[in-house]
């Protein structure tokens, strides 16, 4: 094992960025897409989407899986999916083979999404474990900007499948990162997999934590996934739309980590996500309706990011210790139903206003609704306090 867990972290970032940009591989290309394959703003949200899709089925499971065969092997099975669904949408050029890679690397990324997490928090136990989990979180982030930064100008360049292609590289390399550089400390043996385990009032509580996150994440993703088709409308250049939207989200990175330690500051978590959901959800309204979204594109990668690591904090209060690895995948079987169901519905949506701004509106609305359910959580907390 390599003695460095540092190290070990480095690799699960650079391999984890692979999936934020793989992830964005879409999005950024949209609108080369509308009008190479001859599809619709839903399908380009569909396959957004798809990513997501079987996360829906595999994210409970899929600690369980790491338990039963290994981590490190489960990780490198992940990003090897991952791969294989590039080199497919690489050499797809129809709506269903692309679809189909997407659904395959999305499955991939769920499984090292919920491994990585766990592989960490074994590492860095009792030690700066809160700050290495900040480090990999922020890998999502960076991959994202990183596609933004790059794959405008590869696509205007060589076409939208030299994307896909680069896309399914990086993953291959973060497999071989992972491979090389992470050997846990002990030869893992097969055990069964563990009962699913969770009682009905964990299971309502981390449900609605997990459908604050869809919502309140919904925001964003609406400026990721249609922002730079707003942008071509309005007269940019693909790459030129992409380097825009990357520079907010380059200021998202730091509003993460900042968030945490103001929330720390002020200990009122529940008042720096309300007001944070209702700023963003004000600012992604907004953005349809001014000429120049730069700055509104900062603000709400700002108070999107701040409080994040409030309500990812949600899953670990609505589940006992002994039912968290069953409640974990429950949030994140709402995450990815949300994920797949969010991009096909804007994309809809843009489809009946013939704009993609449109998208914005409904991803700001998305984010109030985010603010009634989390008063739905916490009506529930406080009702099993006072009343049994």
């Amino acid at each position: 094992m390599i003695a460095n867990r540092w190290v070990v972290l480095a690799a699960l970032f650079l391999a984890r960025s692979a999936l934020g940009f793989h992830f964005q591989s879409v999005a950024s290309v949209s609108p080369l897409l509308v009008e190479d394959l001859g599809i619709a703003f839903t399908e380009v949200g569909t396959l957004i989407g798809f990513f997501s899709l079987l996360g829906v089925v595999t994210a409970l499971p899929a600690g369980f899986l790491g338990q039963r065969f290994g981590e490190r092997r489960g990780c490198i099975v992940g990003l090897a999916l991952m791969s294989l669904g590039g080199f497919v949408m690489w050499l797809g050029n129809d709506f269903a083979v692309i679809g189909l890679g997407r659904i395959v690397a999305g499955t991939g990324g769920v499984i090292i999404t919920v491994l990585m997490v766990k592989i960490v928090g074994d590492l860095f136990e009792g030690r700066e474990v809160v700050t290495a989990m900040a480090i990999l979180m922020n890998s999502w982030p960076v991959g994202i900007a990183l596609g933004l930064y790059t794959q405008g100008a590869m696509a205007e360049a060589w076409g939208s499948q030299a994307v896909f292609l680069t896309a399914g590289i990086g993953s291959f390399a973060g497999m071989l990162l992972v491979a090389i550089l992470y050997r846990p400390a002990a030869k893992p043996v097969a055990r069964p997999v563990q009962r699913l385990a969770i009682t009905r009032s964990e299971a309502t509580k981390v449900s609605l934590a997990g459908v604050v996150w869809v919502l309140y994440n919904a925001g964003y993703l609406m400026v990721l996934s249609f922002g730079p088709a707003m942008l071509v409308v309005r007269g940019l250049d693909v790459a030129a739309a992409g380097l825009l939207i990357a520079n907010a989200t380059f200021v998202y990175m730091f509003a993460i980590p900042l968030g945490g330690w103001l929330s720390e500051k002020l200990a009122r978590p529940n008042l720096v996500m309300v007001g944070c959901f209702a700023v963003s959800a004000l600012v992604i309204g907004i953005i349809p309706v001014v000429d120049a979204p730069l700055l509104l594109f900062i603000l709400a990668a700002i108070f999107i990011g701040i409080p994040t690591g409030n309500v990812m904090a949600l899953t670990v209060e609505t589940v006992s210790a002994e039912h968290r690895n069953t409640g974990t995948g429950l949030y994140h079987t709402w995450n990815h139903a949300g994920l797949f169901v969010g991009p096909a519905l804007a994309g809809w949506i843009v489809d009946q206003t013939g704009d993609p701004a449109s998208a914005m509106f409904f991803g700001g609305a998305a984010v109030v609704l985010a603010i009634f359910f989390l008063g739905a959580l916490r009506g529930v907390q406080w009702r099993e306090a006072h009343v049994g």
